[in-house]
């Protein structure tokens, strides 16, 4: 016994980040700040989205509907979470080797491996539905009952998914390695998933408003699909000891299910993902040539598509560019009553006599607010030696990385570009401008972006997560961002309100952009390839 709480102890030790992030302080109490405020933070947005469901729902006298929706809702996060989680918990281990050499049996380690990932999942359930419990608790008369229910659940509801995601997660972690793009999934998942949060975030009131009209609906159709919230909703209202008993027993024979399976497939599982496969077969190789820049330019988007985080940083503002111009072109009126919420008493006749001057305030917002390049310099780390030694003019290099994130960010505003061109009127002198500016602006961004990345780079971090989201050139590139479309929002709006011809406004902006293009290109001539040298590692 002893020697298996060691084993778990140890394990216990790695890999067990909710937020993914690193702090390289030697202090455990320095260690574990960071974590727990966000933690709380996290917790405080739960708690507070929970208050605002729960109004409409203590109208009807239907509170309980909370809990059974929070269930489902926090089942589909952390299942979500765990296929991904699965894959550094229970395959592509870093301690394998330690662990299996030890005089321990296999299904010991099995063990260990699935319970540490239970663990792992029910800190991160509990994140998730402990501020929905107590919102409950402070706003419905509950008794003991309730809380040793609550207890019971917060320690079994964890189990399904984390039975589901070892299933899925075997099954991603065997097929992944057999893909040029194993990242593409966790990509689309995660921006969709983004995108909800975002959609609920600014309609929260309104959806509240909705679940609580459907209410009993919406709960037959969550506890038919999941067993557990409809055994929860029971056990609060009408508590039984039998059902509770039962829902334990069920919970620890899939616990026990899942060891036993696992104890048959796990370990060649295992040994299938990590293995190196070698081609034997006699193939004739054609060798081509490409053009170095070519290389470059294909490197690069290698390189993007292959780091998830700079994937959904970097995307997810074009995505949201899209859908605002698809919102705009169907549904101008609910962003006129949006805007007028904000303080700006616009008309609508002044809004659809500058369309084009919009559609160019969005450009601004989705070329600025999408940095890849502050990026790519520091995720080249220790190959960047590597890439110094190269026998092209370093400058080809800069170039060959705007010209990557720009190949990225043009397809996503031209399609916005087209789609208002078709819904609304546009002069031709309208559209070349809006084609100009949808090219000039992507440049000047991404020309700044690398320009910062060159003064502030971060070349010995411990992941990608830190360089996109942590460092400083990606920080000041975010905030310059932020300051250069406020100035262009306020601008543009004055222009609005004042009636003054687009065909002005585009022809000024069109100007301004083409000559801060040109400055910054100079600039980089002169001193990017100096800063480009003297980065070292």
């Amino acid at each position: 016994m002893k020697k298996m709480i060691s084993l778990i102890k140890t394990c216990m030790s790695s890999d067990m980040s909710l937020f993914k992030i690193k702090n390289r302080s030697k202090s455990r109490t320095v260690k574990m700040i960071l974590p727990l405020l966000l933690a709380i933070f996290v917790f405080y947005c739960i708690y507070y989205y929970a208050g605002i469901v729960i109004e409409p729902l203590a109208k009807v006298k239907l509170e309980y509907i909370l809990l059974s929706l929070f269930v489902f809702l926090t089942f589909l996060v952390t299942s979500m979470e765990g296929i991904y989680k699965s894959s550094s918990l229970l395959f592509n281990c870093k301690d394998d080797n330690l662990l299996l050499s030890l005089p321990v049996k296999k299904r010991t380690v099995l063990f260990i491996r699935i319970f540490k990932f239970y663990i792992f999942e029910l800190l991160y359930n509990s994140l998730f539905l402990a501020p929905a419990m107590l919102v409950y608790s402070l706003n419905v008369n509950v008794g003991m009952t309730y809380y040793i229910v609550s207890f019971f659940m917060l320690l079994l509801l964890p189990i399904i998914p984390v039975f589901i995601s070892c299933i899925i997660g075997m099954f991603i972690s065997f097929t992944a390695s057999k893909f040029k793009f194993k990242n593409i999934v966790q990509i689309i998942v995660t921006t969709l998933f983004l995108l909800v949060m975002f959609y609920l975030s600014y309609n929260l009131e309104s959806v509240a408003k909705n679940i609580a009209t459907n209410a009993k609906s919406i709960n037959e159709i969550i506890t038919k699909i999941y067993y557990p919230a409809g055994v929860y909703a029971k056990l609060i209202t009408s508590f039984n000891i039998k059902d509770l008993f039962i829902f334990v027993i069920l919970n620890i024979s899939l616990f026990v299910v899942l060891i036993l399976l696992f104890s048959k497939i796990y370990f060649r599982i295992n040994s299938k993902v990590k293995e190196v496969k070698i081609n034997k077969s006699n193939k004739k190789y054609k060798l081509t040539y490409n053009n170095p820049f070519i290389s470059l330019i294909k490197k690069e988007l290698k390189k993007f598509m292959e780091t998830p985080v700079l994937v959904i940083n970097a995307g997810f503002g074009l995505v949201l560019f899209i859908l605002g111009v698809i919102f705009i072109s169907l549904k101008l009126d609910m962003v006129l009553n949006f805007i007028k919420n904000a303080g700006i008493n616009f008309k609508i006749s002044q809004v659809y006599s500058h369309m084009s001057v919009v559609l160019f305030l969005l450009i601004t917002f989705a070329s600025f607010m999408t940095s890849i390049t502050s990026s790519l310099i520091s995720l080249e780390g220790k190959s960047f030696s590597i890439l110094k030694t190269i026998p092209i003019n370093p400058f080809k290099i800069i170039l060959a990385k705007i010209s990557s994130a720009v190949m990225i960010m043009i397809p996503f505003i031209l399609i916005g570009d087209i789609i208002m061109f078709i819904r609304f009127n546009f002069s031709i002198i309208q559209i070349i401008m809006i084609l100009i500016l949808s090219i000039v602006l992507p440049f000047i961004a991404e020309t700044f972006g690398i320009i910062v990345n060159l003064k502030y780079p971060k070349m010995d971090a411990e992941n990608d997560t830190e360089i996109v989201k942590q460092s400083t050139s990606s920080m000041v590139s975010v905030f310059t961002g932020l300051l250069l479309v406020g100035i262009s929002v306020f601008i543009l709006i004055k222009c609005i309100l004042n009636n003054i011809s687009d065909n002005i406004v585009l022809l000024v902006g069109v100007l301004i952009h083409m000559l801060i293009f040109i400055m910054l290109v100079i600039y980089l001539k002169k001193n990017g390839v100096k800063d480009f040298k003297k980065i070292s590692i």
